[in-house]
């Protein structure tokens, strides 16, 4: 049995994947076995009871570092990524191997300096929006290469670059992620117009392929994919409703098998671009994701 625990009680996915672990209701909740939560921490003592209460967690620890003993992997998973270095450094150098919710960080520098941690403690670590391992994402993925691959691509998702939970990285970080997981590494330059509190970003690759992201505050809520391929057009609507199962299936299978999902570079280049939209944003110029501090 692998023994969870979780690390930021604010953010609905403490329930999501509690209950996945915990309860037995759904054909979802049946299919993930062998793992718990066994504990939870939070910043606010009702919200903590309310998650507790929800997915069934049996222990409130009073600080992060009382689970140290107790669990064989911590899921960190406040909705501000500004405050995942913080909360993931012990458990990194106590080599407990850690889930770090979307955004890995709110700055490639911090980013830079948590995949530093694990690799220096060789420590398992992974961290992504699980929208890229959604049902609707892998089924592009797959129409995509029957369509001879992608040349360009649409992406969209809800964003406020005004949130308190870390501007335009706590929520773009999904539309990001998806075009990675569909077009692959390699931006090399990003330039981004906002409209009142609306943003889009034009992404350049290395090899001439181009993306737009579509950050929305204004209009309904949805995710949304489609790519230009060599031999026609996919995508539309995302089909997300298996996020949460598929991307705590991964994390599983990691903490299993000892391999990660994903390598430092697909972790670290959705922070940079997010840098770079913000940068692009603020000033109008196009920039270059190696001048990106960090």
């Amino acid at each position: 049995m692998i023994r969870i625990g979780i690390v930021g009680s604010d953010n609905s996915h403490a329930i999501a994947l509690s209950q996945l672990c915990n309860l037995n209701d759904t054909p979802e909740q049946k299919a993930i076995r062998g793992a718990k939560v066994v504990a939870l921490f939070g910043l606010v003592p009702e919200r903590n009871e309310e998650v507790a209460a929800a997915g069934r967690i049996p222990t409130i620890v009073r600080k992060p570092t009382d689970m140290i003993g107790m669990v064989d992997a911590v899921f960190v998973v406040f909705r501000h990524g500004g405050l995942h270095l913080r909360y993931v450094k012990p458990f990194l150098q106590a080599r407990i191997p850690a889930f770090v919710d979307k955004p890995l960080a709110c700055s490639a520098a911090d980013a830079k300096r948590i995949l530093a941690l694990a690799n220096r403690n060789r420590v398992l670590l992974t961290s992504y929006s699980t929208i890229r391992w959604a049902k609707g994402t892998q089924e592009l993925i797959g129409k995509c290469a029957e369509l001879g691959g992608v040349r360009s691509g649409v992406f969209g998702c809800p964003s406020d670059p005004t949130s308190e939970y870390g501007g335009i990285h706590f929520y773009a970080i999904h539309a990001v992620e998806t075009m990675q997981q569909v077009m692959g590494t390699g931006v090399t330059e990003v330039a981004a117009r906002q409209s009142g509190k609306n943003t889009v970003a034009a992404v350049s690759y290395g090899d001439g392929r181009t993306a737009t992201l579509h950050l929305l505050a204004d209009s309904k809520h949805g995710f949304y994919a489609t790519a230009f391929c060599k031999e026609g057009v996919a995508g539309g609507a995302l089909d997300i409703s298996d996020c949460y199962s598929a991307g705590l299936t991964r994390i599983l299978r990691m903490l299993r098998t000892g391999k990660r999902p994903l390598t430092d570079q697909q972790m670290l280049e959705p922070i940079r671009v997010l840098d770079a939209i913000v940068n692009s944003a603020a000033t109008g110029e196009t920039v270059r994701l190696g001048k990106v501090k960090a």
